[in-house]
């Protein structure tokens, strides 16, 4: 049974109204990064004409910053967008599909919860999932990806998600079948709640 689906399915008046949002926001991050582009060039073009080499090295080094900057927050924006990525969280399985920043690889990956020892999230926020012994998910790249084999290799699984609110879903409805981790807060009991109202009464 289907739990949750990322992109969630939209009627025809709602496509309209997203495309025309992601169109408006698509030339904004368009000329945001024309102008960083611009501001870079200029930047390299003064360090031509300083005196000093070692002004000139620096200003053509926060040029080529600018430049590797603007590019890659454009590439982050538009993978942000893209409709290739997708996840579809089932009550026994996922199916998600994920592209890579740099390599723009593209891998779909459908995972069965049976599959799965443990879990835990990195210090960017990706969900790795431990393979129990034998496991073999369905992964598909689009091109050779060494990175997923090696993972692969040493039963383990990257889940890289576009859709955060996916992920949240996944570890707080499913965490019980994923092995994940799942915090319990301590609660805080109030033992006599009239003594607040009587220091504010004062």
């Amino acid at each position: 049974m289907l739990m949750y689906s990322y992109p969630p399915k939209l009627d025809k008046r709602e496509q309209v109204l997203k495309a025309a949002h992601d169109l408006e926001e698509h030339r904004k991050m368009q000329k945001n990064m024309y102008k960083n582009l611009i501001i870079a060039a200029a930047i390299v073009v003064i360090g031509f004409l300083a005196p000093v080499m070692i002004i000139k090295v620096i200003l053509w080094l926060v040029g080529v910053g600018n430049i590797f900057v603007a590019l890659l927050l454009y590439r982050v924006y538009a993978l942000s967008r893209s409709t290739d990525c997708y996840t579809r969280i089932y009550d026994d399985h996922i199916e998600h599909c994920q592209i890579t920043l740099i390599t723009h690889i593209k891998t779909e990956i459908v995972l069965e919860y049976k599959d799965i020892e443990r879990s835990y999230q990195d210090n960017r926020g990706r969900l790795i999932v431990c393979l129990k012994k034998g496991a073999q998910p369905a992964v598909k790249s689009s091109k050779k990806y060494k990175f997923m084999d090696s993972e692969l290799s040493q039963g383990r699984l990257m889940l890289d998600f576009q859709d955060t609110r996916g992920k949240l879903f996944l570890l707080e409805n499913l965490h019980e079948q994923i092995h994940y981790p799942k915090k319990q807060y301590n609660i805080i009991e109030d033992d006599d709640p009239d003594e607040h109202e009587n220091i504010f009464n004062l």
